[in-house]
């Protein structure tokens, strides 16, 4: 079987909900593994791929064989809790080896499955169809987990989905983070969750969020939404000849519109659209985003039988869905927030690492700073220790109002061109500038 012509994995959703520390490398391999012995399931045992070929798949470099030998090794090693959401509701997996056996012999990988496993990863009752080659985009293991996790409750038909609310524990043990690890969900918010979630979204056509449920002050549960952004494919394009499209006929394409009218489409853009129907000015940021929405609408409209037929029309006679509007309206606003959240939390580390190296460079300006402290609160906290210094060490309200004088009045020169950089990108953000 050639690997490279092999795009994606039929992955059994309790296969996808393992519970155990894989590392990156480790996931993408199992997926390739299994994409390449899928078709052979019912009747082989043994499977085989060439090493250089699995290199290759998993653009990792072929020389560092025993890299690829330890990450086999592992595999067949690593023994994993199934379906611990219990997506399957008829199924009990328990536990199990990722892989029974697996040996190398002139360059060529043989490795199998238990014969039940066997039997389970080839007729799953529910499964998903996960992209090889997005895996390998994936820069962290914890992205590409929370993908396959998300993308399991994927409706392709409605262009959304989303997990039940998963326990705090449970999406720890998903995510392969061990039990004393991530003990405050602050820092797992702020060092898993969040820079998952920004890779996903910066590198698939998907957005998803996440919604904490709380008990008492605490958060004890997590929801995650995915939805799809733009209609691209699942699997990857087989029509190399639209890949040099604009952007706009490429979305049109992919959702069925025969492509010279896409390109007419694109061409034309608002003078494609009927005159009568022709949207306000200030309705849509561009085109894209106005074909983007029709799109959109073809996945929740009721008994399409031509889905490319129906975005045509939808474009020229400007359908309207005023739920699909007004859901494109929360997650454009949604995002919006989150990028300003996050562009906030990135202006705040720079300014305090400035901070903090002013204060390494000169000690004094802590005092400096504490005889300009004018606040009765800090002031008071202040003058219950012997030093400044000692304060603005105990002290988190001292700590902040010295740094805010230590910022106003001997940073302003270091601090200007990060206060200057973060206004302007956060204008552009509330201005939806894109």
């Amino acid at each position: 079987m050639n690997l490279a012509n092999i795009n994606q994995v039929i992955k059994a959703s309790p296969a996808i909900q393992i519970q155990g520390k894989m590392t990156h490398l480790q996931r993408r391999a199992w997926n390739v593994l299994l994409a390449n012995a899928y078709n052979e399931l019912p009747e082989k045992e043994i499977h085989s791929v060439s090493m250089a070929e699995l290199a290759a798949k998993l653009g990792f470099d072929s020389g560092n064989i025993v890299y690829l030998k330890e990450t086999l090794e592992a595999l067949v090693d690593f023994t994993v809790e199934w379906n611990i959401l219990r997506k399957d509701k008829k199924q009990e997996w328990g536990i199990a080896s990722l892989l029974a056996e697996a040996r190398i012999v002139d360059g060529i990988c043989y490795y199998e499955y238990s014969h039940s496993m066997r039997q389970r990863l080839h007729n799953p009752i529910v499964y998903s169809k996960l992209n090889l080659r997005l895996q390998n985009q994936f820069r962290g293991q914890y992205a590409l987990i929370l993908w396959e996790i998300c993308f399991d409750y994927f409706d392709t038909d409605r262009g959304t989905g989303e997990t039940p609310f998963i326990p705090l524990e449970t999406f720890k043990e998903l995510m392969g983070i061990e039990a004393g690890e991530y003990t405050i969900f602050k820092a797992l918010n702020r060092n898993i969750i969040k820079p998952a979630l920004k890779e996903i979204n910066e590198l698939t056509n998907y957005h998803v969020e996440v919604e904490h449920k709380r008990l008492g002050r605490k958060v004890a549960e997590l929801k995650f939404r995915i939805t799809r952004v733009k209609q691209l494919p699942v699997q990857e394009s087989v029509f190399p000849d639209i890949e040099d499209l604009p952007p706009v006929a490429l979305e049109l394409v992919q959702v069925g519109v025969d492509r010279k009218v896409a390109l007419k489409i694109a061409g034309k853009a608002w003078a494609f659209v009927n005159a009568v129907k022709l949207p306000p000015p200030d309705a849509y940021p561009d085109f894209d985003a106005y074909v983007s929405e029709k799109i959109e609408m073809s996945f929740s409209a009721v008994d399409v039988k031509n889905r490319g037929g129906y975005v045509i029309e939808a474009i020229r006679e400007n359908y309207q869905d005023e739920r699909v509007r007004k859901e494109r309206q929360e997650r454009a606003q949604r995002v919006k927030e989150q990028a300003l959240e996050n562009l906030k939390e990135g202006f705040i580390i720079k300014r305090n690492n400035i901070l903090r190296q002013a204060i390494q460079a000169d000690p004094t300006l802590i005092e400096k700073a504490a005889e300009r402290v004018t606040l009765i609160h800090p002031r008071r906290r202040l003058e219950e220790y012997d030093t400044a210094t000692e304060a603005y060490q105990e002290s988190s309200m001292v700590k902040v109002t010295i740094e805010e004088v230590i910022a106003d009045e001997f940073c302003q020169d270091q601090l200007a061109p990060i206060v200057e950089a973060y206004e302007d990108e956060k204008a552009k953000i509330l201005a939806d500038i894109r």
